[in-house]
């Protein structure tokens, strides 16, 4: 089977079966097979080495804070997920195999075990000193070729953009910690609750004292929206057909529930338990 392609080496292995009497029988079997959003090539699963973050001790701070206070979830309702989330949680694989990402700082040592030998520093120029300082002056390294999770990046983001680790920058010191964070809620535990995990880990302190959550707007089947499924809605075209006054009206009384929009004359929807009717009209 050597050379061949993977869908030949198939028929290959069933025909080799069958000439030699071992195949028990034949029949259809329909499964979901996983496809590239971008060229729509078939993925297969490849097993490999991962870097992982312990999380449990990181969740326990992130859990404190909110229980004494130090951050609150609005609305309250989804303190409850936030805390299932933490208590609950698994260590994260952070290692991606993406083309562009923030490297991890990560290097092994040429002709050595890399699972045994890496060197840990913040630049090229750090991780081969302290090679040369183990390994001697001819030693040679190279780079973890994986990336950082994009939420890992992101967990980082309210003090790794104000001069960080330099706590002493004004930036720093004039923005954090912030007073609020607003935000859709589907990403309270990916986004916000790892900020608060990183913040706490790495200034001592959480990165805002507020959480603020949105609802999101979802299509008529409950689904958010997104352009693979191609039910992405223009506002433009919302305006012309209900009118601002009642598209800005939908959108700030829905911050905290689930929005749901329609393409009629008129629109039904329920926020928080009550229903609400959007006739076609015009803006005064």
């Amino acid at each position: 089977m050597s050379g061949l392609d993977r869908f030949e080496a198939r028929k290959k292995s069933w025909s080799d079966l069958e000439e030699t009497d071992l195949a028990v029988k034949k029949e259809p079997h329909s499964l979901r097979v996983p496809r590239s959003q971008c060229g729509g090539e078939v993925i297969k699963p490849l097993v490999s080495k991962q870097w992982f973050v312990t999380m449990q001790p990181l969740a326990e701070k992130a859990l404190l804070a909110v229980e004494k206070g130090e951050l609150t979830i609005i609305p309250e309702r989804f303190e409850k997920i936030y805390n299932h989330w933490l208590t609950n949680i698994k260590d994260w694989c952070i290692s991606r195999q993406l083309w562009w990402g923030h490297c991890i700082h990560v290097r092994y040592i040429v002709g050595k075990d890399c699972e045994e030998e890496y060197i840990v520093a913040r630049s090229a120029e750090e991780a081969l000193m302290k090679a040369r300082d183990k390994y001697g002056k001819d030693v040679e390294v190279y780079q973890d070729p994986d990336v950082l999770d994009t939420w890992f990046s992101s967990a980082l983001w309210p003090f790794s953009t104000l001069g960080w680790p330099d706590l002493l920058a004004e930036d720093f010191k004039r923005f954090y910690q912030t007073t609020m964070l607003e935000t859709g809620h589907d990403i309270l535990f990916f986004w916000v609750a790892r900020m608060v995990m990183m913040g706490i880990e790495f200034t001592g302190t959480v990165p805002f004292s507020y959480v603020y959550l949105h609802g999101l707007i979802r299509d008529s089947q409950g689904r958010k929206m997104s352009k693979t499924l191609g039910n992405v809605i223009d506002p433009l075209d919302t305006i012309k057909v209900f009118g601002t006054d009642a598209l800005r009206f939908t959108l700030a009384l829905g911050t905290s529930g689930q929005l749901c929009v329609s393409t009629g004359k008129t629109h039904t929807q329920t926020i928080n338990s009550r229903k609400i009717v959007f006739v076609r009209g015009r803006n005064p």
